[in-house]
């Protein structure tokens, strides 16, 4: 009996050894996957400064064009940020040479890595119409996702011309001598010289002696209208020297008031 208990005895040891030890179980990986799809970039904002744009006479004048984009799959996801459309697009060879659409705008700035801000310094040529004009900007991603943006500008009117001096040369009394001014739209508003106060020549002086006004004639098509596409145009002249005129250099002046042809 008590060889019976001593095995019970040890038995019931080991099974509490057993109870106290844990098995030892190896670890194993599970893998994980995910596939991120592509979400089309936004056009958060695009603006242009100044919004209205006075042109300066006879040259090009810039404005900034500013495009905002949000892009879910990061900024380096976009491929091209671009200007794409100018409505209504004036067809003159000074604005296509201009806006040789698409023009890219350039990156300037990253937020996040998923915000970017593109900038392109536009110049209006001198003879874009007066009028609003729509800009749309394009985004385009890596996986040819697009997105549009737009903007308006506002070009205001700007009534300019230049012309030139009037040289009759060397007259003798009794005798006539053709000159030329010529007329230059510097602006974008067509323009004409409305009859009579269009083409206004003054007395000629030289000291105390004088060619009166009536003396130059004016050769002039007052329906002639003038834009900064038709280009310069020459207004001609007839100056008549009486006789009894002393000889001397005179010196006088022809004012040009140009008139908005709508």
């Amino acid at each position: 009996m008590n060889a019976k208990k001593s095995i019970l005895a040890l038995f019931l040891v080991a099974m509490m050894l057993c109870v106290a030890m844990p098995i030892a179980i190896q670890s194993e990986d599970a893998g994980s996957s995910v596939t991120v799809s592509t979400s089309a970039p936004e056009v958060t904002s695009v603006s242009v400064d100044p919004a209205v744009l006075v042109i300066v006479p006879g040259l090009a004048t810039e404005a900034i064009i500013t495009a905002e984009v949000f892009c879910p799959n990061g900024v380096d996801w976009i491929k091209s940020v671009e200007l794409t459309k100018m409505e209504p697009y004036h067809d003159c060879p000074h604005f296509r040479a201009a806006f040789p659409l698409p023009v890219p705008l350039k990156l300037v700035n990253v937020e996040d890595g998923i915000r970017a801000k593109y900038t392109l310094n536009l110049e209006f040529p001198f003879c874009v119409p007066a009028r609003d004009y729509k800009l749309t900007v394009t985004v385009t991603d890596k996986d040819g996702n697009t997105v549009t943006g737009t903007a308006t500008v506002t070009i205001a009117e700007t009534l300019a011309i230049a012309v030139t001096d009037v040289n009759y040369g060397t007259v003798a009394p009794g005798k006539s001598s053709d000159a030329t001014s010529t007329v230059t739209n510097l602006g974008n508003v067509p323009i004409k010289f409305d009859e009579p106060d269009g083409i206004v020549p003054s007395d000629m002086h030289s000291g105390s002696d004088l060619i009166e006004a009536k003396n130059t004639e004016v050769k002039w098509d007052w329906k002639t209208v003038i834009t900064a596409d038709t280009g310069p145009m020459d207004a001609k002249f007839t100056l008549s020297v009486p006789f009894g005129t002393p000889p001397g250099t005179y010196t006088g002046r022809i004012t040009f008031t140009p008139t908005p042809a709508k």
